[in-house]
């Protein structure tokens, strides 16, 4: 059931908003007077700062809308805009879910993580999709869109595969490895191995798509 009050979207975006912005601020050191300049290399933080520019959005359209249209109603932007942050906020976390986590277990069973590893790969996608479930009006996505909106991670992919002909990532910060993820890595793993977690990813993702997709439908059928 939709939330058609814009004062409550605007509390919770706010949230959203600031709760993104501390933990970006927080890992990228500006807090202690740093810029880590390599967290551009992650697709985590890419993902988390199109999210943050997201409610960002957000918030000025719902404050615009609720001082010329008062509280009830929904607010939002372009669904296919969200739709392809929102799919790769998901596809963050379900990478650290499914891949990341597991792969450092391994290396060390003890292994501790930070609380704002947490907040950007867990609370951040779970509080994105809710403001779309919440707050907006359904029945916009079209058909194609869960296929259109694999374009992003693969621009994303593309971008690590031509830097890491230069060593850029390693250049500019000697901790990352030139293709960022371990399961990315050519020089690591092959180029039969690095297709199939591609593909695998691509399914998942197109997949998370069609999930968030059918939902739309469901809502439009139940309407």
């Amino acid at each position: 059931m939709n939330i058609n009050n814009r004062l409550i979207a605007l509390f919770y975006r706010i949230s959203v908003f600031c709760l993104g912005f501390f933990s970006l601020t927080y890992d990228f050191g500006i807090l202690d007077g740093k810029f880590k300049l390599g967290n551009l290399f992650y697709f985590t933080i890419i993902s988390n700062l199109f999210c943050v520019g997201l409610f960002l959005a957000l918030i000025i359209v719902t404050t615009r809308d609720l001082l010329k249209y008062g509280m009830n109603g929904s607010s939002t932007i372009s669904p296919h805009i969200k739709g392809e942050i929102t799919i790769s906020i998901l596809l963050t976390m379900t990478v650290y879910h499914f891949i990341l986590i597991p792969y450092a277990l391994k290396i060390n069973p003890y292994q501790n993580f930070k609380f704002i590893d947490i907040i950007l790969h867990y609370f951040v996608p779970t509080l994105t999709i809710f403001d779309w479930i919440l707050f907006d009006s359904k029945k916009r996505f079209k058909w194609y869109d869960p296929i259109i909106w694999i374009i992003g991670p693969y621009l994303y992919v593309i971008f690590i595969f031509i830097q890491a002909n230069f060593s850029i990532a390693s250049h500019i910060d000697s901790s990352l490895s030139d293709y960022i993820y371990a399961f990315l890595d050519i020089r690591l793993l092959g180029n039969n191995a690095v297709i199939i977690n591609l593909l695998s990813l691509t399914i998942a993702f197109i997949i998370i798509g069609y999930v968030i997709y059918g939902i739309d439908r469901i809502k439009l059928e139940n309407n």
